[in-house]
């Protein structure tokens, strides 16, 4: 990672940008800490702004690389993106409970990423000026949650 962040080159500093808004770590990110392998996914996003892939291109791969016809290596790893959620393999953790934390992640950071929005509030309830209404978010939010966790 010191050789990207000492990096002039302005595609990998705007791939570092992505990987923070993309929750990018090389851990689990809670009190036991283990790591992340999800280097590949990493070096994919580089290699993406280096190679100046489309923007739609870039955002279709990350929302459903698997799905699209004769998927590529590549469009299987973009998908890393809504696959990149605090983990736990602590003993009595929930499956259900971190499955429906998971869709909520995958919500905040599609809205930000996507749709420069917010959309923690929609999750309990509507606002009167809000653009996303609690029955949009659960509409959306369906499509996120067939994702396989085990990835």
């Amino acid at each position: 990672m010191d050789r990207l962040l000492a990096s002039s080159a302005y595609g990998e500093r705007m791939a570092i940008e992505w990987l923070d808004v993309s929750r990018f770590a090389d851990t689990y990110g809670r009190h036991e800490d283990h790591d992340s392998l999800t280097w590949p996914y990493r070096d994919w996003v580089i290699r993406a702004f280096n190679d100046n892939l489309p923007y739609d291109q870039f955002v279709t791969w990350q929302t459903a690389g698997d799905m699209l016809p004769a998927p590529t290596q590549d469009m299987y790893l973009a998908t890393a993106f809504n696959r990149l959620v605090q983990q736990s393999n602590e003993a009595g953790s929930n499956e259900e409970e971190f499955r429906c934390e998971h869709v909520a992640d995958r919500m905040r950071t599609n809205g930000i990423a996507f749709l420069g929005i917010s959309l923690g509030c929609a999750r309990c309830h509507d606002h009167k000026f809000d653009p996303i209404a609690q029955r949009d978010y659960y509409a959306i939010s369906a499509f996120l949650a067939n994702v396989d966790e085990l990835g």
